[in-house]
Parts: structure tokens; C-alpha cells; sequence
């Protein structure tokens, strides 16, 4: 997956780049006339092709990081939500509460708000680990 990134400043082999991220409508903003305004993540990567403050730089991501990174981040709150929805309302229901689907529900979004807070910190030592491997392919402008 191939993305462009404005480099914000550079100290020794190390860059810090702003890219864009891509929206779901795939960045035509003319076609739907939508006004959304995708936001910029900052990275710190290697600077391969020695790039200055102020270029634009083609940044390569493997498919597959991405791929799993949006299946953790969308898919496995939902799973674990409605996991927990049946967990709920069965036990609230063998402990004989009257409204066990309510409290089920509840259940639910509890650990759907617990599950984001689990994903912010494990982003965190993603980002300190750098594990996302960006890769800087090509200098567009110099």
C-alpha cells in the first residue's frame, strides 16, 4: 500500500512524516462532494533516500500490516462486544434478575468501551516500537 507523506523535520537517518490517512470513499472528493477531511497521522521512519524538511515522499506499508491492523481495531471490539451481550444476559438471567437483556446489553457496551481503551495502549507501544514499518520508496518533488 503505497501512500504520499510531507516530511515535517529529519535528525540524522531519522524522519518524521505526515501522511494522510486514506478514507473510505478512496480520497475522490469530488465525486460525492462529502467535505471530509481525512486526518493526517505523524510517523517516525528511516530516511532512506536522504529527504529533506519539506518534501513530499512516496511511503510504502505492507498490505498485510494494514490488513490486520484494521481487522484488530474494527473487527475484534465487535466480537468481543457481542460476546459479551450473550455472557451477560446469561448470567443475569441464572441469577434471576427480571430485565437480564438490558443488563446484558449494557454488558456489552461496557466491554466494547473497555476493549478501545485496551486497543489505545497496545497503539502506544506499537508507536514507540515503530512496528509499522513504513518504508520511504521515492522523493516526489526536491
Amino acid at each position: 500500500m503505497n501512500q504520499i507523506g510531507y516530511i515535517v523535520s529529519t535528525k540524522g537517518n531519522i524522519a518524521e512524516v505526515d501522511i494522510r490517512r486514506s478514507s473510505a470513499c478512496g480520497d475522490k472528493c469530488g465525486s460525492c462532494s462529502g467535505g471530509c477531511n481525512a486526518p493526517k497521522i505523524r510517523v517516525k521512519m528511516k530516511n532512506t533516500l536522504g529527504a529533506e524538511k519539506g518534501d513530499l515522499v512516496e511511503i510504502k506499508t505492507k498490505t498485510n500490516v494494514v490488513l490486520k491492523s484494521a481487522f484488530i481495531v474494527y473487527v475484534v471490539p465487535l466480537i468481543i462486544m457481542i460476546l459479551s451481550i450473550f455472557a451477560g444476559i446469561n448470567g443475569f438471567k441464572s441469577l434471576g434478575f427480571s430485565n437480564y437483556e438490558s443488563l446484558g446489553f449494557l454488558t456489552g457496551l461496557f466491554s466494547l468501551g473497555l476493549s478501545y481503551i485496551i486497543l489505545k495502549n497496545i497503539d502506544k507501544k506499537i508507536k514507540e516500537k515503530n512496528s509499522l514499518n513504513f518504508e520511504m520508496v521515492k522523493i516526489i518533488n526536491k
